[in-house]
């Protein structure tokens, strides 16, 4: 999201310019909450134990501990310090990408990457537009480990479902203005 102010009615153009830093800083802010709560309702399923893993299933690959979420795509963006000023910072950087962005056609199956347990399907919303990961499920593996699905078009399992690897869960994203390439695509953590 860009904002431009104008000066009007004698304001100073840099007063204009303080006030648009200051609603960008309080999106950027409520978008880092948005995707907080995401792994905040991840960790409460599992703190409570809310499911039981599924054992691997016979189509499980015995290659490769995940699958690739989709069947094509390019890497637009990869997981780690970054130039995008409207990442966060983390691990000491100043903008730090916490996932693995890829683009492709949009309505492309997005798949389980392995089996498990879907904690979350849900949007990430402020004021009626999707911010943050969008709409985005979460599924928890064995290991203590999850996977995020990110700026997903819809989803094909809720919160609840046991999944199996390569299993249809969602379906991509149109393009978004906050996702890093401005292409349809998945962010994948």
């Amino acid at each position: 999201m860009k904002w431009e102010l104008v000066a009007i009615n004698g304001q100073s153009a840099a007063l204009a310019q303080r006030i648009a830093d200051m609603e960008i800083a309080r999106q950027d802010q409520l978008i880092a909450e948005a995707e907080q709560a995401a792994w905040q309702q991840a960790q409460f399923w599992m703190q409570h134990n809310l499911f039981t893993l599924p054992n691997a299933g016979a189509n499980h690959s015995t290659k490769y501990p995940l699958v690739w979420p989709l069947q094509q795509g390019s890497i637009t963006l990869v997981f780690g310090p970054c130039t995008q000023s409207f990442e966060p910072p983390g691990f000491g950087y100043p903008h730090f990408h916490t996932g693995v962005d890829v683009a492709y056609k949009q309505g492309s199956p997005i798949l389980a990457a392995d089996d498990g347990v879907v904690v979350a399907a849900d949007s990430s919303l402020l004021n009626g537009q999707l911010v943050g990961y969008g709409n985005y499920i979460i599924v928890a593996h064995r290991n203590n480990f999850f996977s995020l699905y990110g700026h997903l078009l819809g989803f094909q399992v809720k919160a609840g479902d046991s999944v199996r690897q390569g299993q249809l869960i969602g379906f991509d994203s149109v393009a978004e203005p906050d996702c890093s390439s401005g292409l349809p695509g998945d962010r994948w953590l």
